[in-house]
């Protein structure tokens, strides 16, 4: 599929989806049915493991929405607008792959909550800003923030982030939790891409399947998180990966996983 915004490149199991609508990635509604489609048919991929999700632009990851376009929604059209936006970011927590937010710029509002739905977060250090500033323009996050946040850094800092509309530093994002690691401008793009690299020589279905368990059972009481992740054991004993780990341990060799 052709897409306006949105390059689409594979390197080994890797895949990268690089966006670009400049000046800032402003998010509207044709750019997040583009982000809704590209994940969909990342979701379908067989052939990678790892989804690294970064920015075409030199300052910006996704610097908010299109305020003049939400200016301009009744409620109906807000409400369809932040549906389809937590609907593109659910497809990152479900799909069976790690997904990687390369945040080499601010990422703010909805880029900030784009960031939130990828299992990893790694940020270029210096002067871009990671946060949710809604509240400052008399809006809420409508993409997940609310409820993503809090899960991540804690009730009592993500209220603070919230009800202030703050955003923070690189640094003071990686002390919270909000971002998992620093990289220094001039090696983002080659470290980004040799941690991706590293995940996707892995055991593909087994990484698929701890995710799965993770997030389903992440909710649920006790009991019913360990039925989850029974049953996404035996799943992920059928594959091929799970015959050949153990049987190269046993073997003392490096394993040949095919990801299936």
């Amino acid at each position: 599929m052709e897409y306006q915004f949105i390059t689409m490149t594979t390197e080994g199991r890797v895949l990268t989806i690089s966006l670009n609508r400049p000046p800032t990635n402003p998010l509207n509604g044709e750019f997040g049915l583009e982000l809704f489609q590209a994940f969909s048919e990342a979701e379908l991929r067989e052939d990678i493991n790892v989804v690294v999700i970064t920015s075409a632009l030199e300052k910006a990851f996704i610097a908010g929405a299109d305020i003049k376009e939400m200016a301009s929604q009744d409620a109906a059209s807000a409400e369809n607008f932040s549906k389809l936006l937590q609907g593109a970011n659910n497809i990152l927590n479900r799909m069976k792959k790690v997904v990687i937010a390369a945040i080499n710029g601010h990422a703010l509002g909805g880029g900030c909550e784009l960031a939130l739905a990828c299992d990893y977060r790694l940020m270029t250090s210096g002067k871009a800003l990671i946060g949710l500033p809604e509240a400052g323009l008399g809006i809420i996050p409508g993409a997940g923030g609310t409820q993503r946040l809090p899960r991540l850094v804690g009730l009592s800092k993500a209220l603070d982030i919230l009800l202030r509309g703050k955003t923070m530093s690189p640094q003071e994002a990686l002390q919270i939790g909000l971002v998992d690691r620093l990289i220094e401008p001039e090696n983002f793009k080659e470290d980004v891409m040799k941690f991706a690299t590293e995940l996707a020589s892995g055991a593909g279905k087994a990484l698929g399947c701890i995710k799965a368990a993770v997030y389903e059972g992440l909710d649920l009481p006790l009991e019913s998180a360990l039925a989850v992740e029974r049953k996404y054991s035996a799943e992920n004993g059928k594959s091929h990966d799970a015959r050949e780990g153990l049987n190269a341990f046993i073997e003392k060799r490096k394993p040949n996983f095919l990801s299936k």
